[in-house]
């Protein structure tokens, strides 16, 4: 586990929860929000571990007291995680809460409730998770930690500090992978390219977990053009098998058209994300016109959005995929010219 001050960029967000540890005033509800992967559930549990900690150093956690070793091994008794049950956090969970709030905590100090995908819960959870916050016990924090605060009930953003995590640059990325997992700067910087701002994914990406994954999705771009409307039925059916896969498809698609869009208008192989297939981009790019690719990415950012507010998703990549194929097959019919 990372201690605080180990966190890659986030300087500023870092800085305010060493400055309430450092000053005793530590809100007594926290939201840490920013989009998917960019490191707030680290930053959550390295805040929880400070927090807990008996003997800190300038607010942060030692790592080394029975308090640290025990968050660090996921036993302290009055450290407690709440994360969705299925898909949503239900009032029963909330409601469980409830009940632990008023007992003190077994080792005196403070108790610790993080509550993982916040925006996860239910009308009635939210309700109740409300009236919790509106009488806090004082040896009580709450650590919410949210990818779409906006979908939080104002009441709820009111009660709490709300502290942002962006997208991480280029940069800040491959300093943490050189630096943190000795990763080669030329494979890093392929790795954090891809990765959208995300410390989560450029990890996955250096570790080979995801190499695969985006291969087959530029794969499928092509196969899209090529395929029949059965088969582009199927592999929406396939790419659909969970919410998390498809939007990864989603995101590798755009970037790979991304990298078409600018090597057919800059000519650049030194401004790709995919710069290990900068051969087959090149070939790909000449197969459409500009606004033929600014088009399919406009209409898979809005599939992307579709799907993170919870429509179907099968039914959303279904429409997307037999779209990018009747695309393909509207452009032949036209003696082959390009999309």
């Amino acid at each position: 586990m990372k201690y605080l001050k180990e966190i890659v960029g986030h300087k500023q967000s870092v800085k305010i929860l060493l400055r309430s540890l450092a000053s005793g005033r530590v809100a007594h509800a926290i939201l840490l929000a920013g989009p998917e992967g960019v490191g707030k559930e680290t930053a959550a549990l390295s805040f929880a571990r400070a927090l807990l900690c008996s003997s800190p150093a300038d607010g942060d956690a030692c790592g080394v007291c029975r308090e640290c070793r025990q968050v660090s091994s996921g036993n302290h008794p009055d450290f407690y995680i709440v994360e969705p049950a299925g898909s949503s956090i239900k009032i029963e969970q909330i409601r469980d809460i409830q009940r632990k709030v008023p007992y003190l905590s077994y080792q005196g100090g403070r108790k610790i409730f993080l509550i993982r995908q916040a925006e996860a819960m239910t009308a009635e959870a939210a309700n109740c998770m409300l009236k919790t916050l509106e009488e806090p016990p004082r040896d009580t924090v709450f650590i919410l930690v949210s990818d779409r605060p906006q979908a939080l009930l104002p009441t709820i953003l009111s009660r709490c500090q709300q502290i942002y995590f962006k997208s991480m640059t280029v940069k800040e990325l491959v300093q943490g992978l050189v630096s943190l997992e000795g990763v080669a700067e030329k494979e890093a910087l392929l790795y954090a390219s891809l990765a959208g701002g995300s410390m989560g994914r450029a990890l996955s990406y250096a570790s080979g977990a995801l190499l695969a994954d985006r291969d087959g999705a530029n794969a499928l771009a092509q196969a899209l053009r090529d395929c029949s409307l059965p088969e582009a039925m199927d592999r929406a059916e396939k790419a659909s098998e969970s919410k998390v896969k498809a939007l990864f498809t989603l995101d590798t698609l755009a970037c790979w058209y991304r990298d078409l869009l600018v090597y057919r208008e800059a000519g650049d192989t030194g401004f790709l994300f995919n710069s290990d297939q900068a051969g087959l981009i090149k070939t790909e790019a000449g197969r459409y016109k500009t606004t033929g690719i600014l088009e399919i990415i406009e209409e898979i950012e809005l599939t992307k959005r579709k799907i993170e507010v919870n429509a179907n998703t099968r039914m959303a990549l279904e429409a997307l995929f037999l779209g990018l194929n009747a695309r393909s097959a509207g452009d032949q019919r036209n003696n082959g010219k390009k999309i």
